[in-house]
């Protein structure tokens, strides 16, 4: 959510934060109109593919709708919705904390392999409207960065300030929200990094300041995305399926086991390298560098590090094409 949308969302009346004042779902899956209907999830997978995240509910109205969310019973401290297919959504309200916790929070009720944060954001200079999967994320209170991983979608791109106050200035050729750098840290804790991912919808600019902005228009914003958004959640659930096997292991891991000695440490750290490469779609790489004799497991471990990261700065994490 733009930190320039603080004064609105705070004055807003149609949408409670509470979920105590929000209209009562029906208990029906098909729920009258105006209406999100409900579920208690018991026949539900356990585990979501897929988690979204977004700060108010004005932000979750399309996706609700476009995916046949119903709302998750019992409530709690954030309202959370979900499907039969492993999707499920939390509304965490404004600021980096509330977004961490709403994610703590989903994470508890429905664990996901993926998690994904869709919002509006201020832009210095990009035009209303723009749609940007963000690559750097910077915590302005911290100066803390999070780099989100390349996903090889052909979706515009951007950096983004997360902000604790409104930002009017517009400073920086950069997206402006509240909540993407409490999100980022959180869902990387849960998940490999390389499953969190961030999107903005650009809704207020120097040439069009929050003083003109509506509330009203949060919802067309996000519905002009809706192709862009569709690519990025069928993106995550293929890379949920993938990354199922994230408890599984390689059979590299055991081979490699056998060829060196590593402590239980290590042991730990080389099983994480292992399903980072299977995360990555990058078996290959994996099989062709445990084929290789190393001094030790010291060499090995430096040696698989070095390859992730070169893959992560050329943006071939991808290609599973073993590197040259």
């Amino acid at each position: 959510m733009s930190s320039n949308h603080l004064s609105f969302c705070a004055q807003r009346s149609a949408v409670a934060e509470s979920p105590g004042e929000w209209r009562a779902p029906s208990r029906h899956r098909h729920a009258p109109p105006g209406e999100t209907p409900a579920s208690d999830f018991s026949g539900w997978k356990k585990e979501a593919t897929v988690n979204l995240v977004v700060a108010h509910r004005l932000e979750a109205e399309r996706l609700i709708a476009w995916f046949g969310l119903g709302e998750m019973l019992p409530r709690g401290e954030f309202p959370c919705f979900g499907d039969e297919e492993g999707l499920s959504l939390v509304v965490t309200g404004s600021g980096a904390e509330r977004a961490a916790a709403g994610v703590r929070y989903l994470q508890e009720r429905r664990p996901g392999c993926a998690w994904l944060n869709i919002g509006v954001a201020g832009h210095g200079n990009a035009a209303v409207g723009t749609g940007l999967l963000i690559h750097r994320i910077e915590d302005r209170s911290t100066g803390k960065r999070h780099w989100p991983s390349p996903t090889g979608l052909k979706l515009p791109g951007g950096n983004l300030i997360t902000v604790s106050e409104a930002e009017t200035g517009y400073a920086e050729d950069a997206a402006y929200d509240m909540e993407a750098a409490g999100f980022f840290a959180a869902a990387s804790r849960l998940v490999a990094p390389d499953l969190v991912f961030v999107y903005k919808i650009v809704s207020d600019n120097p040439e069009h300041p929050l003083a003109d902005f509506r509330r009203g228009r949060v919802s067309s914003l996000i519905g002009a995305r809706k192709s862009e958004i569709h690519t990025l959640v069928g993106y995550l659930r293929e890379r949920s399926a993938r990354f199922a096997r994230w408890r599984s292991l390689p059979a590299e891991y055991r081979e490699l086991l056998g060829k060196y000695h590593f402590s239980a440490t290590r042991k730990a750290a080389l099983a994480k390298l292992c399903r980072r490469f299977l995360a990555l779609d990058m078996e290959r790489r994996l099989a062709v560098l445990a084929s290789k004799r190393y001094h030790n497991a010291g060499a090995l471990m430096a040696a698989l590090e070095a390859e992730l990261a070169g893959a992560m700065m050329s943006g071939e994490a991808d290609s599973n094409e073993p590197a040259t």
